[in-house]
């Protein structure tokens, strides 16, 4: 491990009313001492640093001024707190300067501490440094990064769970039990004549599927119940050209979000949005028109939206409501029968009211809604179904812990693995092999953790973090 001293801006760029550095490392608080003048500064006098590291109290709040005493230059008026090692989020001496938040003015605080031997943090270094020396474990780190990409208070929920240590402790229960058992098997090896009376393969079966793989899928449910509230529930409109699919969009959003032309085939591309409704975040994904025989460009797009099609938590098909249904449009319900699927008749304003609403038998399943995106009628409604929508999804309440979809992956390969194990007990295979299967088991579990996880896997993961966090 780098046992280097690292300090970044820990805010957001731009200008605010405050910003923060952040400082973790051996030499936290000498850095600090050389550039920090305490107390009230008065214009004309000649600033002065603490220099000694021992004058800040552990735990208390400091005042004073950052400045360079060699150019006898001032740059800001700031307050320092002190948190030394064990007792902080590195479980090294950390400091952090709080002052006001110009970009100007944190860079050049910045560039003060560099000038003092130290250096600035790589993306995620200190949560990576809170991992490395055992204050949280790797999920506990990545629920740091879902707390501050949260979108809706369950989303905190979930993230504040996770970080907590809950899915951990889930994690590791597992792995306690595959230790187990692991244990009893290799005594069977090595030591066959003592442990052959005890061999109960029926028994190591049951245990492997009751203890092991079902909180496994527990596990991998819950993430699939509540994946609306970590990655948002996906919307997608799709339909023919020119039913009015964009301007739809523009209406639920609230914004001018898409082109909208008189002409067929102007999205060739999906578009995106995100709004909340009911405190659930909706991504809404405007998609091309399906047509037979498009143009090159075009047909990528309907390529698009088919793919977003089969990613949606929900499909708006939208018809013309003053045409009849076409064959088209009864075959695209066909085709996803496994999707929630609303069908919406927008230009309800000018349908006539006798033929052109009616439905096939085929389609009876679906949601009708009537809208007329000119002239925003029936938009609230269908966003309120939308809505009711996603929180069914959720089941109307959060599965605790929830893994994100990395930990899903590992689930699922620890799954496989221990059911090679009952596969391998049951056609009774050596007990080297059973030993095999359930300890990349076991290892797909630490990755969850960390504790069996590679340099590799670390670095994707810190790389995600912002500079400061």
């Amino acid at each position: 491990m780098d046992h280097s001293t690292i300090a970044a801006i820990a805010t957001p760029s731009g200008n605010g009313g405050v910003g923060i550095i952040k400082i973790s490392g051996p030499d936290a608080l000498n850095a600090v001492a050389n550039i920090f003048c305490p107390g009230r500064f008065d214009k004309g006098t000649a600033p002065v640093a603490v220099k000694d590291p021992s004058f800040f109290s552990p735990w208390k709040i400091h005042y004073g001024h950052i400045a360079d005493p060699v150019e006898n230059r001032v740059y800001d008026e700031v307050i320092v707190a002190v948190m030394p090692a064990p007792k902080s989020y590195t479980r090294e001496d950390v400091v952090e300067i709080q002052a006001h938040g110009g970009t100007v003015i944190l860079e050049s605080i910045m560039s003060l501490l560099l000038h003092t031997g130290i250096r600035t943090a790589q993306p995620g270094e200190f949560t990576r440094r809170a991992f490395l020396n055992g204050r949280i474990d790797l999920a506990q780190a990545e629920a740091v990064i879902d707390l501050i990409n949260a979108r809706c208070d369950a989303a905190i929920d979930i993230a504040f769970e996770q970080a907590s240590g809950s899915l951990s402790a889930s994690v590791e229960a597992i792995q306690s039990r595959i230790t187990g058992l692991m244990a009893s098997i290799e005594a069977m090896v090595d030591f066959p004549e003592a442990m052959e009376e005890e061999i109960d393969t029926a028994s190591m079966i049951h245990a492997i599927a009751g203890t092991m793989i079902s909180p496994v899928m527990d596990l991998v449910w819950a993430y699939e119940e509540s994946r609306s509230l970590r990655d948002g529930f996906r919307v997608v409109i799709a339909g023919a050209p020119n039913v009015g699919k964009s301007s739809l969009m523009n209406c639920i959003s609230g914004c001018e979000r898409a082109i909208v032309t008189e002409h067929p085939g102007t999205t060739r591309d999906y578009i995106e949005t995100l709004f909340h409704s009911g405190g659930i975040p909706i991504t809404l994904v405007d998609t091309a028109g399906l047509r037979i025989d498009p143009d090159p460009v075009e047909k990528i797009g309907i390529e698009k939206a088919r793919m977003h099609i089969r990613d949606a938590d929900l499909v708006l098909h939208v018809l013309d409501a003053c045409c009849p249904v076409s064959d088209d449009d009864r075959a695209f319900f066909e085709q996803h029968p496994d999707k929630v699927i609303f069908i919406v008749f927008n230009k309800i304003d000018m349908a006539r009211r006798d033929a052109a609403l009616l439905l096939p038998p085929a389609m009876d399943r679906a949601v009708v809604l009537e809208t007329s995106a000119k002239y925003n009628q029936g938009i609230e409604p269908l966003k309120q179904k939308i809505a009711n929508a996603a929180r069914q999804l959720q089941g109307g309440k959060t599965v605790k812990p929830v893994p994100n979809f990395r930990h899903k992956a590992l689930l699922l390969e620890a799954k496989e693995a221990l059911s090679q194990a009952i596969e391998n007990l049951e056609n009774y295979a050596t007990p080297e092999l059973v030993s095999i299967d359930l300890r990349q088991a076991h290892d797909r579990l630490g990755e969850i953790t960390g504790s069996t996880a590679s340099p590799e896997v670390l670095d994707e993961i810190f790389s995600r973090y912002c500079i400061g966090k």
